[in-house]
């Protein structure tokens, strides 16, 4: 399980109680983020940096036939990983509420937020070191879905677990993925490979139809709409995302709705 920006493994703790009732969960940490703050630890804040950390952490751990799951950033470091290293201790890919290409372009409005251009990418990422709890503050307000109020143990969680976080890592991690464009090389990374897209039907972070372009790309893909989610859907809707994850993992048809 691969976390999103500014966010650490904490915010999947009830996931991962969950499901190690019956999955091996290993979660891992993106550069500068969480308890990383081993010295000799060298790993660059970049998505191809912690594709590189994942695939260490998978070898050493002997894992041979694993489903990465990765939310929102999370999600692009494991097409990365799929793209570097390939199928190898791989057998299925989860990507949780993420765009393949986080800008505007001509023919792309499936922009972070909706509008997100590359001048405000720019401006997004000063923003970070600049006011780093005014950043984590707004980051994790619009994580919830559109028209809810959040409740207090799970905004307060991801609030604290951001402000663990290394600013200058995060700042890193934000420019190198809105400079990445994946619409072209997603379709080659997940083919063959069982893959779900779970999307969040009120999500203020991708708030336009990202997951019906995403069903029309890869159309052997499964993919999952949490009407009731905004970018959170493993907080928001939480038995509902356990169920759904459960079934793909065990290969079923179809998961309980």
């Amino acid at each position: 399980m691969l976390p999103g920006l500014a966010a650490t493994s904490r915010v999947f703790d009830g996931t991962v109680r969950d499901l190690s009732r019956d999955h091996r969960v290993i979660t891992l940490e993106l550069p500068g983020h969480g308890d990383r703050t081993d010295p000799a630890d060298d790993t660059p804040a970049t998505v191809s940096g912690a594709a590189g950390a994942l695939h260490t952490l998978l070898d050493r751990l002997g894992v041979t036939e694993a489903t990465l799951l990765g939310w929102s950033l999370g999600a692009t470091v494991a097409y990365a990983y799929l793209e570097r290293f390939g199928r190898k201790h791989v057998r299925a890919l989860v990507s949780v509420d993420q765009s393949p290409r986080l800008v505007l372009d001509r023919d792309w409005p499936h922009a972070a937020f909706g509008a997100l251009d590359e001048d405000g990418a720019r401006d997004l990422a000063r923003g970070v070191t600049a006011d780093f709890a005014a950043f984590t503050a707004n980051l994790v307000g619009g994580s919830f879905a559109a028209g809810t109020e959040p409740a207090a143990e799970p905004h307060g969680l991801l609030v604290s677990e951001a402000l663990r976080c290394d600013p200058v890592a995060v700042r890193s991690l934000l420019a190198d993925v809105t400079g990445q464009d994946w619409r072209e090389r997603l379709p080659l990374v997940t083919s063959s490979l069982p893959t779900l897209f779970l999307h969040g039907a009120r999500s203020r972070v991708y708030p336009t139809a990202l997951g019906r372009w995403l069903g029309d790309t890869l159309p052997s893909a499964r993919l999952e709409v949490f009407d009731s989610s905004g970018h959170l859907p493993f907080l928001e809707e939480p038995e509902r995302f356990l169920r759904t994850v459960r079934a793909f993992t065990a290969h079923d048809k179809e998961p309980t709705p």
